[in-house]
């Protein structure tokens, strides 16, 4: 979908109202209202820009192709002016005067006709009627619910805070009116308005910024976004709508600078220090104000107190608000208040969690510095919180004073998680170099090896830290994961295990008891991990990664493991080649949530994994989605690794509807499959070379010594590069495919499968071959490999692409009966392409055995699987169209009956005789194989 541009290609300004959406339960409610002849109306209440008055407008609307609306034009403007909103609607002068007159004639327009529905009556902000138009609406609403003929239908809004009108009150008690009180949007509801807004997709930390901005109010929603999009912070990145910064300054332009004049003067200083400060401890803020201007503070909704462990927090109720009152705050006033505040919490004795951060950052900002090693430990808590900027500002607050290790360390991953490498290397580099203790050495040269590899792709300088490191301090455990993680992400995961002796189902864990884990220990876990994934042992991969992500969130430093979060996509992706596609969503979700804020290199692996996940579960148009956001949000934070892997999962989601897309011209360039070996060194023969004595030193390996007579190993004819991941290949094999060229597509796939398969890449290797058994024959060769590769893989996944190859692959050729069992397995486990895909090859091989009902209740399946997958159209579905040898009103008929309908609605709905109908359900059973309405419906709705 095309990003929308003003004419002179700037986004749009969106002056209009939001879309209408997310109220379809509360549309309901007054639809039901409306419906019932006992009920005389609903009364919305809700908070200010909630969109209760939208909610009742757009029902009106509805409403008027059937019921005779009057709406009465209130304002707070006219509610001293006698019968003001009646005026309009009154044929004489409106006067307090003339009430029963009046009455009268507004109970002629307002009563229905016999026989016709009843009208509507709409009074948005009822409360703002003057004393003469209540008193009439009143006697109105009153008469209505007495009538013995349905009167009219009431529809009013109310502030949630306002008193109801005593007519309305006693209707409620007599339950002839009913409350519908409207909330804020959830966050689904504002992702749906926000990208029909914007007309595009919208990144979910865009989603999750605004909605907690928001707060789910549409009014300050929209205002938020107008600034945002005004101010440049919210644009779009190849046509997904990113955030390129924090929302403070679009806040500023939110609809509430004038909540605070006339405030008094102590409850004015009290918001300036929350807006400063952020949350007080009750007693602080009862410091600073009486209990009553406490409480009115809090009944007027500038503040909220709530309970934090067992302590009582006061905090402003809106972000935006700690922003204005920040700019309005004299300087000299704020630096006051900032250190008065600091000087209390060090009297308590700064013991609780984030009061480092909270002095680091009050001191900083009062007198642009402070402590050090206060400063990297507030660092340290903002690194808890995810807020990357404000780790970067106080990590180099602690620089400016002089060298550091783990301010450089902290600034240096903060850099990198903006994409910033050429300034975070440097940085690194120097703390590597400041660093004496081995713990130093080691975190620096973890982090400053992978900023080499993941964000320039520089593999030989990232095996060169740790070489350097090693040369430094020997073997550290720290390094030994580092490097099998490296060799992990370079292709060479068989190397990877053999350095750590990866054993089976085993973890590592520290001298003494569980409170003992380190750093390195979740270093050491999260290797397991990747290697594990690669190598097949998914289930093991998906508990280590559980494991890595307890412990690390136990951990109270984590200047060498910095983020929980980046274990739960691994474990992720583990679920899902392990078959367990839900618990892989719901894992996805829980780490997008894990991260209190949006750390940026990391949530691009979430939008990525969720797109493999969906791409799974063949729903290709979602997973087109993930994955353009995945490449957007990577390429704004700087990352081409990720930003490659987002750009393969888009061309093979693209790909599965059957089109090559723009997107395959940015593939990193694909080697043929013997050039899969890295240039940095020639691989060891497996078979001839011994284990080295010392795996964990990270040194360039060397050339193998050979038994006589060995032939060597061929050189890599083109130097490696660590953006030609397993996903390129595939989507490289596919474009080819779709582009004709079937042979070179197939070599390039079963080239790259048996590559891996020779590095110990088990998982990928059954993917790359599960591809090709896909496109279709010839696919015995393959289907032998594929049954052999998937041995060596964990879980349902691998078990049915294993079943799929055996089928396809029997001794009489492929066995329908068997496609089909194998089709409802994966169907069972949410893979419905590749169900929709063994059902049509069970059809093909139907039809070839000469069983044309049996073919044709296959294709049918297949369809209608396929119909869950949002258009995919992949070489297996081509022929099961075709195959189903129905007419198309014979479809339709099929599909009705199928749903549950009867033969005399479907006649109704056709123009049909019942007898027509019959007739044309019995060929449909003849043609599909089937006896009934039930074999119906499980072929045609599966």
């Amino acid at each position: 979908m095309g990003t929308p541009v003003t004419g002179d290609g700037r986004p749009p300004s969106f002056s209009g109202p939001l879309p209408f959406t997310g109220r379809d339960a509360e549309l309901e409610r007054l639809r039901g209202g409306l419906r019932r002849s006992g009920c005389r109306g609903v009364v919305i209440t809700g908070e200010g820009g909630v969109g209760k008055s939208r909610l009742a407008v757009e029902f009106a609307d509805e409403a008027a192709a059937h019921h005779r609306t009057v709406r009465l034009p209130v304002s707070e403007a006219a509610s001293h002016v006698p019968l003001a909103a009646f005026a309009p609607h009154l044929t004489g002068p409106a006067g307090p005067g003339e009430l029963g007159a009046h009455f009268q004639e507004l109970r002629r327009l307002l009563a229905a006709p016999a026989g016709r529905p009843r009208a509507l009556l709409l009074v948005d902000d009822v409360h703002h009627l003057d004393g003469s138009s209540l008193t009439l609406l009143s006697a109105l609403a009153t008469d209505a619910a007495t009538a013995p003929a349905p009167g009219f239908f009431l529809v009013a809004t109310l502030p949630q805070d306002a008193d109801w009108p005593e007519a309305l009150r006693s209707l409620w008690h007599q339950d002839a009116v009913e409350h519908l009180r409207v909330g804020p949007f959830d966050r689904a509801t504002t992702a749906r308005l926000l990208a029909g807004t914007l007309g595009a997709p919208v990144a979910a930390p865009v989603v999750r910024a605004l909605w907690e901005a928001g707060r789910g109010n549409a009014l300050w929603t929209r205002e938020i976004l107008r600034a945002a999009v005004r101010e440049g912070t919210l644009r779009p990145v190849d046509d997904v709508w990113c955030l390129t910064g924090p929302l403070d300054d679009t806040l500023l332009d939110a609809p509430a600078e004038g909540r605070f004049r006339g405030l008094p003067e102590d409850r004015r200083t009290l918001l300036r220090l929350l807006a400063l400060c952020g949350p007080l401890g009750l007693d602080d803020a009862l410091a600073q104000v009486a209990p009553a201007a406490l409480a009115a503070l809090e009944e007027e909704r500038f503040v909220t107190v709530t309970e934090d462990d067992r302590r009582s927090r006061v905090q402003l109720a809106h972000p935006w608000h700690a922003l204005l009152l920040r700019r309005g705050t004299p300087r000299l006033l704020a630096r006051a208040l900032l250190l008065e505040q600091a000087g209390r919490v060090r009297e308590y004795g700064a013991r609780r969690r984030g009061d480092a951060l909270s002095l680091a950052r009050w001191e900083l900002d009062a007198t642009g510095t402070a402590d050090p090693d206060l400063l990297v430990r507030a660092a340290g808590h903002a690194l808890d919180d995810g807020d990357v900027d404000t780790m970067c500002r106080l990590a180099r607050a602690a620089l400016v004073q002089g060298p550091h290790v783990v301010a450089g360390l902290l600034l240096g991953e903060g850099l990198g998680q903006r994409g910033e490498f050429t300034e975070s290397i440097p940085v690194l580099e120097r703390a590597f170099a400041e660093a004496r203790t081995p713990g130093e050495v080691e975190s620096a040269a973890a982090a400053l090896s992978q900023h080499h590899l993941y964000g320039l792709g520089d593999a030989d300088a990232a095996f060169g830290v740790l070489g350097r490191a090693a040369d430094r301090i020997g073997t550290r455990p720290a390094l030994t994961a580092c490097r099998a993680t490296l060799l992990s992400a370079v292709g060479r995961n068989d190397e990877a295990a053999a350095v750590l002796a990866l054993g089976e189902g085993a973890d590592p864990k520290p001298d003494g008891d569980d409170g003992g884990w380190t750093q390195a220990d979740v270093l050491l876990l999260q290797a397991h991990l990747r290697v594990r994934l690669a190598g097949g042992r998914v289930e093991e991969a998906a508990r280590t990664g559980r494991h890595a992500y307890a412990v690390q969130c136990g951990l109270a430093d984590r200047w060498t493991a910095y983020y929980p979060a980046r274990s739960l996509y691994l474990v992720a992706a583990a679920l899902l080649e392990s078959g367990r596609l839900d618990e892989a969503e719901r894992t996805a979700l829980e780490g997008q949530e894990a991260m209190r804020d949006a750390v940026p290199a990391l949530t691009v692996w979430f939008a990525w994994v969720r797109g493999r996940i969906a791409l799974a579960r063949g729903l290709v148009t979602d997973a087109l989605s993930h994955f353009r956001e995945a490449r957007a949000l990577a390429r704004l934070c700087g990352q081409p690794f990720a930003e490659q892997r987002a750009v393969a999962g888009l061309v093979l989601a693209a790909a599965q509807r059957g089109c090559v897309p723009p997107e395959a011209e940015e593939l990193a360039p694909a080697c043929a499959p013997e050039d899969l070996t890295p240039a940095w060194g020639p691989r060891p023969d497996p078979l001839t070379t011994a284990a080295p004595a010392s795996p964990t030193r990270a040194t360039a390996p060397t050339a193998p010594t050979r038994t006589p007579g060995a032939q060597p190993s061929p050189p890599a004819p083109s130097p490696y590069t660590p953006l030609c991941q397993t996903d390129t290949l595939r989507a490289h094999g596919w474009v080819l495919l779709l582009r004709g060229a079937d042979g070179p597509a197939r070599e390039l796939m079963l080239g790259a499968a048996r590559a891996a398969l020779g590095r110990g890449e088990a998982t990928v290797a059954t993917a790359l071959l599960h591809d090709v058994l896909r496109w279709g024959p010839p696919g015995g060769a393959v289907a032998g490999e594929l049954v052999s590769a998937a041995a060596l893989v964990q879980g349902a996944l691998a078990e049915v692409r294993a079943a799929h190859a055996a089928a396809v692959n029997s001794a009489d050729g492929p066995d329908p009966a068997a496609l089909e069992a194998v089709a409802e397995r994966m169907g069972a486990l949410g893979l419905h392409l590749y169900a929709a895909e063994a059902f049509a090859e069970a059809a093909g091989a139907w039809r070839r055995q000469g069983r044309a009902a049996s073919a044709a209740r296959a294709a049918a399946r297949a369809l209608a699987l396929r119909g869950r997958c949002q258009e995919a159209a992949t070489p297996a579905l081509a022929g099961a169209a075709a195959a189903v040898p129905l007419s198309a009103r014979e479809r339709d008929i099929a599909l009705m009956a199928a749903r549950g309908r009867t033969s005399r609605e479907i006649a109704e709905t056709y123009v049909l005789s019942v007898r027509t109908v019959e007739n044309h359900l019995g060929r449909i059973y003849r043609k599909l194989g089937v006896t009934g309405r039930a074999d119906l419906a499980a072929v045609l709705l599966a």
